[in-house]
């Protein structure tokens, strides 16, 4: 069958249009489907590119549609092109799901496969760190380095091994979210951990080292802003092996007036299944809370909602909305927040409070948004959109410890440096002019888990030069409903 030139000339551009789409479409695909890398948009760019001269050239085409199609294809080509080398999350797994392998904490990789993943990193950090938006320092650099030159000189590179060299590059950057995580299939845990905590007994010492110094030996392999969020594991045989403690493990007990020594072999520890069965023998069952809940107490005019993690959802929205509205109804006076333990999440959970507090205007964090070598800057100014019907206008406290962390420091900051209230315990655990709004990716080839940071965050009140909030009404954290029952009374 003859096919004629106008034929020809409607498939090639129908095959055009396709490869310009499907390029485009590249982009989805990989923030929530599957990794490729960046070049891939590149080169298909190029191609259906290509492809458009030489149609131009070849048929006779009407001037509009000489214009028109070297815009449109020209728009679809530069996008394609610069948006997977400007989004933090190309390549991450924020979006999507991981399938792939996770190795265990003691196997063994070679220096190709360990170098591979340290380049994996490093071009993970140059790309969406907000702190190399001019490339890597110098001092980092030097660590790559330095970390390349430990694991080619190691007589075998465990997976832990690998972990601590990688580890001391994060540390040196001194940002808390910017970490790996020991997510090992196989890691075990001291089946004599639940008896003695039930018992009354903390560790004293491993292997001759006291906890404070576990912990001291430990801060170069942690990322932190400040070393109240350093936290181990005591009981996981991985964590003793990345610290370098290794079987036997001669543990020291203690109730604060007698100490107990026990020694434990690889065969005193359990899987994480074996563990929770453990465990729950000693455990009394309770009912499941909500991550969030509130109680009143209208003999002292005081609402608690209490937020465990700060996940902005329909449960909050209505958690929050029913509290107002028996405070309203109940003419409650005093409102607050218990952020103590709240290790982060949306930030957008202070800001849905803050609609119930009668301010047209607040200042939100400011930030600059790293896009490759782009920065979005956002001054924080926001309008509130006020739920009127609703608003309060009594004494807002917010109660904090050194376990509040991201977001629920973000909400501490939001209500103290907006004057809308006053913080009540110990100062949370991370940095008011730090990083956060994190992209999670896996190394491909020992599965090691990375979050990087995207964003750099500024203080709201910037005649505040603290670096931490600092709390109104300072207090050990397990006092903060007396110190506040204090201020009321």
């Amino acid at each position: 069958m003859k096919i004629d030139k106008r034929t020809i000339k409607i498939i090639s551009l129908a095959a055009l249009c396709f490869t310009a789409a499907l390029t485009f479409a590249l982009i989805p695909v990989n923030i929530f489907c599957a990794n490729f890398p960046e070049w891939l948009t590149v080169l298909f760019s190029v191609l259906f590119c290509g492809g458009l001269i030489a149609y131009l050239i070849f048929f006779k085409t009407k001037l509009v549609t000489k214009i028109v199609l070297p815009v449109i294809f020209g728009i679809v080509a530069l996008l394609s092109s610069f948006v997977p080398y400007l989004v933090p999350y190309w390549n991450s797994y924020t979006f999507k799901s991981y399938n792939g392998k996770i190795l265990n904490y003691d196997e063994v990789v070679s220096y190709k496969a360990a170098e591979s993943d340290l380049n994996a990193l490093k071009h993970y950090l140059a790309k969406v760190h907000p702190m190399f938006k001019d490339g890597l320092t110098e001092e980092v650099e030097n660590l790559f380095v330095r970390a390349k030159e430990n694991l080619k000189s190691a007589d075998e590179i465990t997976v832990n091994g690998f972990r601590r060299e990688i580890q001391t590059v994060l540390h040196a950057m001194g940002d808390a979210h910017t970490t790996t995580y020991n997510s090992y299939p196989n890691d075990k845990y001291l089946k004599a951990f639940p008896e003695k905590t039930y018992n009354g007994y903390s560790v004293a010492s491993i292997n001759g080292k006291t906890v404070k110094q576990i912990f001291e030996d430990a801060k170069p392999y942690y990322c932190y802003e400040t070393e109240d969020w350093i936290s181990i594991d005591l009981g996981s045989i991985a964590n003793l092996e990345f610290l370098g403690y290794n079987a036997p493990f001669t543990y020291e007990w203690t109730d604060g007036e007698s100490v107990k020594t026990e020694m434990y072999t690889e065969a005193d520890f359990v899987s994480w299944e074996e563990f929770l069965v453990i465990r729950n023998e000693y455990v009394t069952p309770s009912e499941p809370k909500d991550f969030v809940f509130y109680k009143i107490d209208e003999q002292n005019s005081m609402a608690v909602l209490t937020l465990t993690e700060c996940n902005y959802n329909q449960t909050y929205i209505d958690c929050v909305e029913a509290m107002f509205t028996e405070v309203k109804q109940k003419n409650i006076q005093n409102v607050a927040v218990d952020l103590r333990g709240n290790g982060g999440g949306s930030s957008q959970v202070g800001n849905e409070f803050v609609k119930y507090l009668p301010v047209e205007n607040y200042y939100d964090g400011p930030f600059d948004w790293r896009f490759g070598f782009l920065n979005l800057h956002s001054d924080g100014k926001t309008t509130n959109y006020q739920y009127t019907n609703l608003t309060f206008d009594g004494n807002v406290f917010i109660l904090t410890d050194n376990g509040s962390f991201s977001a629920a420091k973000d909400f501490a900051m939001l209500i103290q440096d907006n004057h809308l209230g006053k913080i009540v315990g110990e100062s949370p655990a991370n940095s008011v002019s730090g990083y956060g709004e994190v992209a999670y990716f896996y190394l491909p080839n020992t599965g090691l888990f990375v979050q990087i940071s995207t964003k750099k965050w500024y203080r709201i009140d910037q005649t505040n030069t603290e670096d931490y909030v600092i709390p109104d009404y300072r207090c050990d954290s397990n006092d903060c409903f007396d110190k506040l029952y204090e201020i009321i009374g």
